[in-house]
């Protein structure tokens, strides 16, 4: 018996130790684990106050002894133009602007007076290649003049004709020739010293500025213009203010003063070639005439736009420029300049 028991004790002391060594090397693994947590921490919480720690004012020092220094002259800055396409600060590099300029007018008329506006929207950025901007520009402008000049109305020679060859049926070639030439007993004047009114309304759409910005160091930015445009001429003639003012009727006619009275009260100074004349020819009805409608002759025409000029920048957003416009409409004597000054305000 106590041999068996002897056995049984010295198998179950073995089982325990090992046991023992188990659990024992599970709560130092427990242990290096929890002491790692806490190391992670420790410094967690150190960098966090160390951030939120407020920052020292620096030690102060004595205030150094500032030596004399000569004064040095006052440098005026140099011109910078303003930004532009920068949408925050409110500059986009638009321009609107009016133009005053003096008209070479087409159709061999005398020179005039030209007044017109534009806008000036710019395309792209300025690219350090292009040295400039591009911009797109539309303008509308109205060229005038008066000029004298002599024109011959076919219908008043036709007219003539028609008062001869009832007076005078069997006048023959006489008759033709004072109805034409407006001698004689022709009671209307043919030819006739009238003064030329000119309108001329001048639409582009569509054109091309190109802007150097070379010069912007002295304020100055030349630019050249290309496009096309749209151009309506209206004009009239009136011999009541040529040269030799005319009213409708020949006083000197060579007719029977009845009948020279009853034309002069019928024509004399009203239609049909007493007021202005339509293309040179005939007066509108009197009746148009009365009322005051403008009496004329017009046409609408394509052509070509160019220009040149310089911009002189007065301010951020103020402008004056020296502009050169060349016009060519299609048709005979089409060609025309406008040469002037151009006030303009960026946006």
């Amino acid at each position: 018996m106590l041999k068996r028991f002897a056995v049984i004790w010295l198998a179950v002391i073995p089982a325990a130790a090992q046991t023992d060594d188990a659990a024992r090397q599970a709560y130092e693994q427990r242990i290096r684990m929890l002491e790692e947590r806490v190391a992670s921490l420790e410094q967690t919480l150190a960098r966090l106050v160390e951030r939120d720690r407020p920052e020292q004012p620096p030690p102060a020092t004595a205030p150094a002894t500032l030596l004399p220094q000569a004064s040095a002259a006052p440098t005026r800055p140099a011109y910078e133009p303003p930004p532009e396409l920068v949408p925050e600060i409110g500059k986009i590099g638009a321009q609107i602007g009016l133009t005053l300029s003096r008209s070479f007018n087409p159709f061999k008329l005398d020179s005039g007076s030209y007044v017109g506006g534009y806008i000036d929207l710019p395309l792209i950025d300025r690219p350090n290649w292009m040295h400039g901007k591009l911009s797109y520009e539309i303008s509308v402008g109205m060229s005038q003049s008066n000029t004298t000049f002599n024109t011959t109305s076919n219908v008043a020679q036709v007219a003539n004709l028609v008062v001869l060859d009832t007076l005078n049926p069997n006048g023959g070639l006489t008759n033709v020739t004072q109805a034409v030439t407006g001698t004689g007993s022709a009671p209307f004047p043919v030819t006739t010293s009238n003064l030329t009114r000119l309108r001329l309304l001048e639409v582009v759409p569509f054109s091309f500025k190109y802007t150097t910005t070379a010069l912007d160091r002295w304020r100055l930015r030349p630019y050249g213009v290309l496009g096309f445009g749209t151009y309506v001429t209206i004009h009239s003639q009136n011999p009541a203010r040529g040269a030799t003012p005319t009213y409708g009727v020949r006083t000197d006619a060579n007719l029977p003063p009845d009948i020279l009275a009853a034309i002069s009260s019928i024509f004399g100074g009203q239609a049909p070639f007493g007021g202005p004349l339509v293309a040179g020819q005939i007066s509108q009805a009197p009746e148009l005439e009365a009322r005051g409608l403008p009496g004329g002759h017009g046409n609408i025409d394509l052509g070509v736009h160019s220009g040149a000029g310089v911009e002189f920048r007065i301010s951020r957003s103020l402008a004056v420029s020296f502009d050169a416009r060349y016009n060519h409409i299609a048709g005979t004597n089409g060609r025309f300049l406008t040469m002037g000054s151009r006030i303009g305000v960026y946006f």
